[in-house]
């Protein structure tokens, strides 16, 4: 599917949005309407005083909203989209422990952290995920979803975890990337002792000005188009409100970004230079430019056989190659950063890995090429030299993973030098 966020030309972008409200009623969708229709119960940003007594709520909504997708045991796909919590593993060091609070991407759930979440508890920290309201059940109910509700639901599970822990972080990827960091630097309390970000939503490609059309086009439909669901953790199609929510946090989170000339929050930034969804010019920008803390990182997938701008360059942004031809990998995609390979539904040879996301052409033709002719990439809007799909995982997670794990076990505190 063509994400909301990657179509190039807002123009054409508002003529689509017309036309698609004009034909509502006759475009076409899969074989259950339910789906594309808002359920009966919504989650809720409740206080959070024990987690398992909220993954017991959260289950209650699931059980009674979710549209089973063919393919997965229904009951699985409620497991996989719950929220989850991750204790550090036995053996750790007594003293001060380290937290930190995962929040998901738009039309995504907390399945996407599942492998960095054992890598990281597995070093010693604590890792808790939340569900976003309106995801994990259907599209439908992200018709209703709110960003208010979902900033409230981030202070709660933050409030939470530091608690719990002696020095709190907070992080997310994509939209949740954003509103991790817009909570990170509203000064509320308590504050994150620094902030991990994955391909955050601080600026999209081509549509960070044209968000605001979302709402103009809710009122005269639902969905942008109601897309086959063949993912039980993630959804395909998206809804008009979605965008106008998403617009919200991005506002919201630039002007908190732009409100200062430094910040002196620790940062841990991850981008791919194909990333067809997040401008990576901006997160470098800002990341150079604002995030000054020394201990502050960047690490950037790219093509190392292609220059990098010096505009680009600081002694603390690191790059690895995203050209991975024994892998049939072109580039890495805004999706596959924080999966490993050993994921159940993500990495090779996983029944979502190979043609989930074809580039300009179908599944089915995509599911007739052999091993040696499929390759793999970001989405692109135009075909390429050869047939591709959306790469799904990440070669290099297990580096990444390590270095985020040493940047929340070995930060130091902001009074020591």
């Amino acid at each position: 599917m063509a994400s909301f966020f990657t179509i190039p030309n807002a123009k054409r972008w508002f003529r689509t949005i017309l036309l698609l409200t004009l034909l509502s009623s006759t475009t076409a969708c899969a074989s259950d309407p339910s789906l594309y229709t808002a359920g009966s119960q919504q989650i809720a940003a409740e206080p959070v005083t024990d987690f398992d007594s909220y993954r017991d709520r959260v289950r209650a909504v699931l059980e009674a909203n979710r549209v089973a997708l063919d393919g997965f045991p229904r009951e699985q796909q409620i497991d996989w989209n719950l929220p989850f919590r991750r204790v550090a593993a036995k053996g750790c060091p007594s003293g001060e422990s380290t937290g930190i609070l995962l929040i998901h991407g738009l039309s995504d759930s907390p399945f996407v952290f599942q492998d960095l979440a054992d890598y990281l508890s597995d070093r010693c920290v604590e890792v808790r995920t939340l569900l976003l309201q309106g995801h994990g059940t259907r599209p439908g109910d992200m018709i209703r979803a709110s960003a208010s509700v979902w900033r409230q639901q981030v202070r709660n599970h933050f409030r939470a975890l530091a608690e719990s822990v002696d020095r709190p972080f907070i992080g997310g990827f994509s939209l949740g990337g954003a509103l991790a960091t817009e909570y990170a630097l509203s000064g509320q309390d308590p504050t994150p002792a620094g902030l991990v970000a994955l391909a955050p939503a601080w600026e999209l490609n081509g549509l960070g000005s044209y968000l605001w059309l979302a709402r103009v086009a809710d009122l005269f439909g639902d969905f942008v188009e109601e897309e086959p669901e063949l993912n039980p953790v993630k959804y395909e199609s998206l809804a008009f409100n979605a965008g106008a929510q998403t617009a919200d946090v991005l506002s919201e989170t630039q002007d908190l970004l732009e409100s200062r000339q430094h910040w002196d929050l620790p940062l841990f930034l991850v981008a791919t230079e194909a990333d067809s969804v997040i401008n990576l010019d901006y997160l470098v920008q800002q990341f150079r430019n604002r995030f000054t803390h020394p201990d502050s990182r960047m690490l950037v997938f790219r093509d190392l056989r292609q220059p990098w701008p010096e505009t680009r360059q600081s002694p603390r942004i690191e790059s690895r190659n995203s050209f991975l031809p024994q892998f049939n990998i072109l580039e890495f995609s805004h999706q596959s950063l924080a999966i490993s390979a050993s994921n159940e539904l993500y990495g090779p040879g996983a029944p979502l890995q190979r043609c989930l996301e074809p580039n300009q052409m179908s599944v089915e033709t995509c599911r007739q090429l052999s091993p040696e002719e499929l390759w793999f990439s970001a989405w692109h809007g135009e075909p390429g030299a050869v047939p591709t799909s959306r790469l799904t995982w990440n070669p290099w997670f297990p580096d990444m993973a390590d270095q985020i794990a040493k940047f929340l076990t070995t930060l130091r505190p902001a009074d020591q030098p």
